[in-house]
């Protein structure tokens, strides 16, 4: 008797064993499945956070171009987003200028040596608005480590536009230099370059100097004057496999009139911030106008 007793207490404790084991497993998954839905959870919020965050960057991205003075300002973006936005000027007042954006193979950025108009945009060269009296610009262009020597190593095309008349704008007339690392390629360009400095934080691996004068460009005789060079294109060639950098600077004290702006946006929404940088530049032709021929006075005869 005493040994069937014994027996059944056994049995008892091993099925309290299988119920405490059976209850574990039931635990940990619980468990588990609790910590992955918190974890789903967090991962879905902070994508939110951070969609919102983008989108009040892009609304404060989209104020700033239409406010377009110079300035700092910030706003809520519906009931969880916020932007803090900076406007500021390229250039103006300064003697350097790095292109903002990457030259591939034909492309060309412009380099304006007069001022703009704040409301209108137009071209005005004045005692408050002084245009570049300078007869020398350092253009430098290439990422640091560019060989000189490779099938697509960079040269730069300089064209400037300039003009003899303050009024006649007829008389406008395009100079241009280029220039060719490249020892021996054929090209006729000028060959060699200058050791690569720094330009306005960025820094380059080649650089020249291009003399107005020797090209036969008109040298403004004072700030105000209309007349003389009005804009620099610069056209990057061969670099068909990597986009480069391209910059120029001042020789001499003259100052590089205003280039644009300059946006920066900065979104945030809950912990997640997300940042937006916009360049406004002036307008310049198309690339494809450097390859047509056009006529204002009738057809063009062969």
């Amino acid at each position: 008797m005493l040994a069937i007793q014994r027996g059944s207490l056994a049995q008892r404790g091993q099925a309290l064993v299988v119920i405490v084991l059976i209850m574990a497993v039931v635990l940990t998954i619980a468990l588990s499945v609790v910590s992955r839905t918190v974890s789903d959870i967090n991962i879905s919020t902070k994508e939110d956070d951070s969609s919102r965050a983008f989108s009040a960057a892009e609304a404060g991205i989209e104020q700033a171009l239409l406010k377009g003075t110079p300035q700092t300002f910030e706003a809520e973006v519906g009931s969880t987003g916020s932007f803090n936005a900076t406007i500021s000027q390229l250039t103006s007042g300064g003697t350097e200028f790095a292109v903002p954006i990457l030259l591939s193979s034909g492309e060309i950025a412009p380099v304006w040596l007069v001022e703009h108009d704040d409301t209108t945009s137009e071209l005005i060269c004045s005692d408050l608005k002084p245009c570049f009296t300078g007869d020398d610009l350092k253009v430098c262009w290439g990422e640091p480590g560019t060989p000189s020597d490779s099938s697509t190593t960079p040269a730069l095309e300089v064209s400037v536009v300039y003009t003899d008349s303050d009024s006649d704008f007829s008389t406008t007339k395009i100079a241009r230099a280029a220039y060719d690392p490249h020892p021996t390629r054929a090209n006729n360009f000028t060959k060699g370059a200058d050791s690569g400095e720094a330009i306005d934080g960025q820094a380059y691996q080649f650089c020249r100097t291009v003399d107005l004068t020797s090209l036969g460009v008109t040298i403004r005789p004072t700030v105000n004057a209309r007349r003389g060079p009005q804009y620099a294109r610069l056209r990057m060639l061969y670099n068909t496999t990597q986009s480069q950098p391209a910059g120029v600077k001042i020789v001499g004290t003259e100052n590089l009139p205003l280039q644009g702006q300059k946006v920066v946006s900065t979104g945030t929404s809950g912990e997640a911030q997300r940042s937006l940088e916009v360049y406004k530049l002036f307008s310049d032709l198309p690339p494809i106008f450097d390859y047509t021929l056009f006529s204002g006075v009738g057809g063009i005869v062969k």
